[in-house]
């Protein structure tokens, strides 16, 4: 493919896969054809269009052998699970350069213009699922040529053949082929010559979908907050709920979305029931969702439900909010996104008669296509040590609790980053692996109700606590006879009372779900070989291994374990050895400061500098199965600097 058309659909895909009013969860597709119409670049299945680059993320397809597939006529004869796998054979063979599965909608695009971008935008679903053509007739001003309408068919080669009958008539009665195509309880097909005309075209018809629904819409319902013990109790259930259908804990999130919420408090909870709006809605919420009349009875709606081929993984309590459920968090952000644009297009549409589900027969179809499951399955995290936990590091803006942090997302787990330096967690969070699983949370371990607010924000989010890891800690550098009263209990508060109140709302939350846990405490070699001129460090690292060992004891019976990692001296981005305390440190031991890090690394057997990687490393190991029988345990990372007997 060409430079200028792999630039004009890489242009066109980040546009409209960043607006999730749009497209939800790596949906939608974007096109473009070369400049002789013989080849076209379409996004893979399962792409993210914000992911797409001139090296990834799409297929070059032979369009002449992608229409060929249209002709033919055998495959209307033949069961629907083996014509999808003919259709497949062919489009596989009509791949001629990129990466990745040919999207289902090749053919679909590779009949109309050279630019072509289909999205799910809630404005036009509103439309589509909604009043549909009479809308149209409304919308579009006289004189001007109407958009095509396509009654709902299956997606895929059905689709596709379909649309080519029908635009053949247009063009017959118009003398052009549709620029603009709406397909009831799908979506909207926009072409066009280039990029620029073509983005054009598709924000004007959402805009005008838009300025239609918009003013008859009823306002948005508002939600009752619900408070942090009724919280935590429906997250406990529900997670075994799904643990017991599945065998894995789920991640479940009670969302904040005020669209979604208000759903739940109105006449829109009913059609979540009765069945889903579109293909994708049933992909990643379900065929339905549950609708409970109380927290009390949410448990016992869901169980049974969680039998069914596509089961629900949104739930809504009625005059309370909504939760959504899944096995990952890439899987929980896909389900809340399309469970909010379901939410918006069922109110915008209410003011227009109303909104209608796929039916029964047009459901059963995409729950037993193959292509579906497909693209969901790439939306899934792939297994690493730490998957499917949910884990909270303190003092995780910057030195060993950000590196913990971050590798723990690598590892895995869905990371809640909490420090008191707000715009620093939003920053390490933001540089993770997968910022998805990242969440920056403002937490003062000083502070009782802010440590409570933080671990329900997190329940709220993800559904539970798995791990957590105290790393929150100053290290004050007073000779005894200068140490000043006030850092003395700064230091007692952050790393002592610190460390107690965020393992005390952990260790409740983790005893009330019942699944065990895991719990590291960040001591340090000073914890078990004192230093000079560091007394408050000294009697505070050294404490917070007699605590650890005391509730590894206290909650051995509930399978939580409690361990620490005593680093040796780590200056990786650590705001302890900052260059006061360099300074300190340097004239305690009569060198230079620029002699100090290469002074302490010698220190150790292995003479080799210590990394935040290597501590998290050791850290992953005890919050892993393969520590499982580890518990009320030092594993002290410092190069051999402390032998401990």
């Amino acid at each position: 493919m060409d430079k200028d058309s792999l630039a004009q659909l890489i242009e066109i895909s980040h546009v409209v896969g960043a607006d999730r009013e749009y497209v939800q969860a790596a949906g939608g597709n974007t096109s473009v054809k070369s400049p002789d119409g013989r080849t076209m670049a379409i996004k893979a299945s399962g792409t993210a269009l914000t992911l797409m680059s001139e090296t990834d993320g799409w297929v070059e397809m032979d369009v002449a052998a992608v229409l060929n597939v249209l002709d033919r006529t055998d495959l209307a004869a033949l069961p629907v699970k083996e014509r999808e796998a003919r259709v497949l054979e062919c489009l596989h063979a009509a791949a001629v350069g990129g990466r990745g599965r040919p999207s289902v909608e090749t053919a679909l695009h590779a009949m109309l213009g050279r630019v072509v971008v289909h999205t799910h935008a809630v404005a036009a679903n509103a439309l589509n699922c909604g009043p549909g053509v009479a809308a149209l007739a409304e919308i579009c001003p006289p004189g001007e040529l109407p958009p095509l309408w396509v009654p709902y068919t299956d997606p895929g080669w059905c689709l596709a053949t379909a649309v080519r009958t029908v635009a053949e008539a247009y063009r017959q009665q118009h003398g052009s082929a549709p620029a603009v195509i709406f397909m009831e309880n799908h979506g909207l097909l926009v072409a066009g010559s280039d990029a620029g005309e073509c983005l054009a075209l598709h924000a004007e018809w959402v805009a005008r979908c838009e300025r239609y629904f918009s003013p008859a819409a009823p306002p948005v319902r508002s939600a009752p907050e619900i408070g942090s013990a009724a919280l935590r109790k429906a997250m406990e259930e529900l997670r075994r709920v799904w643990r017991d259908a599945f065998g894995a804990r789920p991640f479940v999130r009670l969302s904040r979305d005020k669209e979604l919420a208000g759903a739940a408090c109105g006449e829109a909870a009913d059609l979540f029931a009765a069945g889903s709006l579109t293909p994708d809605h049933i992909v990643y919420t379900g065929a339905h969702a549950v609708v409970a009349e109380s927290l009390d009875e949410l448990p016992s709606k869901l169980r049974p439900a969680l039998s069914e081929k596509s089961f629900p993984r949104l739930a809504l309590v009625r005059n309370v909010g909504a939760f959504v459920l899944a096995a990952d968090p890439a899987k929980l952000d896909a389900a809340e996104d399309l469970a909010v644009a379901g939410a918006r297009i069922i109110r915008l549409a209410a003011g227009r008669g109303g909104a209608h589900n796929l039916s029964a027969g047009f459901a059963n179809f995409i729950v037993n296509w193959e292509a579906e499951h497909y693209r969901a399955r790439l939306t899934g995290s792939a297994q690493a040590p730490l998957a499917g936990h949910v884990a909270l590091v303190t003092g995780a803006a910057s030195g060993l609790g950000c590196g913990i942090a971050l590798g723990l997302v690598e590892a895995g787990a869905a990371v809640a980053f909490c420090d008191i330096d707000e715009p620093g967690v939003e920053t390490a969070a933001a540089s993770s692996a997968d910022p998805r699983r990242a969440l920056p949370l403002r937490m003062d371990v000083t502070s009782e109700q802010s440590v409570s607010a933080a671990f329900d924000r997190v329940v709220s989010r993800w559904g539970g606590i798995d791990i957590v890891v105290c790393a929150a800690g100053i290290a004050p550098p007073y000779d005894l006879v200068d140490m000043p009263l006030d850092k003395w209990r700064l230091a007692l508060e952050i790393n002592l009372t610190g460390y107690f109140l965020v393992a005390r709302e952990a260790a409740r939350i983790m005893r009330a779900q019942g699944e065990g846990g895991a719990m590291v405490m960040l001591s340090s070699k000073t914890g078990l070989d004192a230093s000079k001129s560091n007394s408050a460090y000294n009697a505070t690292k050294a404490g917070e291994l007699h605590l650890m060992r005391g509730w590894a004891l206290e909650l051995g019976p509930d399978g939580i374990r409690v361990n620490a990692v005593a680093p040796g001296n780590v200056f990786e981005g650590s705001k302890i050895w900052n260059p006061e305390y360099i300074e300190a440190a340097a004239r305690k031991k009569g060198i230079q400061p620029e002699e100090v890090i290469p002074y302490y690394t010698s220190l150790t057997a292995l003479k080799r500098e210590i990394k935040r990687a290597d501590v998290a490393a050791a850290i992953i190991f005890l919050c892993s199965d393969s520590a499982r029988c580890i518990t009320g345990q030092t594993l002290v990372v410092d190069g051999g600097q402390v032998m401990v007997r």
